[in-house]
């Protein structure tokens, strides 16, 4: 068995939590790329046991920042939902969403282990690539620079219209992390109006 890491993109959900792809059958900076049949048992994995999401690959049970329970395999791309911490209590959730918020690209990357592999030839590379055909999911992670080419994201603009339409101040909802306001200053993310 081999430890595998791939790193994919990360959205902002019209909810407080997010949705992204976790993993999908294109080719990585490394040369590699996940079959079908890993993607379902992602999938399956996600489903049947849940997930972690963590900061960086960093595992310490300060650095969890959610939970996925939620995923999907459709056109070859692992889609996730992501439940996050309370962001009352875990000042990097309001934080990332922050980032989000701003445009700032973040992406997923997914660890587990490889149990079965391949080799394929690539006419692109023109060379053989490896193919992980088996793997076992134990956690995904927020990462700034993923490693597959299709993995970095923004919010979509279907959300960003969604937003666009509140009155954040009125509705005293916080612009940047969307918790409500208490006040001129919000509590979360100390962000002041």
């Amino acid at each position: 068995m081999e430890d595998f890491s791939f790193m994919i993109p990360l959205q902002k959900g019209v909810s407080s939590d997010l949705i992204g792809v976790a993993s999908t059958t294109s080719m990585d900076r490394d040369e590699e790329k996940m079959s079908e049949k890993a993607l379902n048992m992602m999938v399956d994995d996600i489903k049947t046991v849940g997930v972690n999401l963590f900061g960086n690959h960093e595992h310490n049970w300060e650095n969890t920042l959610g939970v996925i329970k939620e995923a999907e395999l459709k056109d070859n791309q692992v889609h996730i939902g992501i439940t996050l911490d309370d962001a009352n209590t875990n000042p990097k959730v309001p934080m990332m969403m922050n980032k989000l918020k701003k445009g700032i690209k973040l992406g997923l990357s997914v660890g587990g282990t490889v149990t079965k592999d391949r080799f394929e030839y690539s006419k692109e590379l023109g060379k053989r690539i490896r193919v992980l055909d088996e793997v076992k999911i134990y956690e995904v992670s927020v990462v700034g620079i993923p490693s597959n080419s299709d993995s970095f994201m923004s919010i979509p603009s279907a959300i960003s219209k969604s937003h666009k339409g509140l009155n954040l101040y009125n509705s005293k909802l916080c612009p940047c992390c969307y918790d409500t306001m208490k006040g001129e200053q919000c509590k979360t993310c100390l962000y002041k109006h």
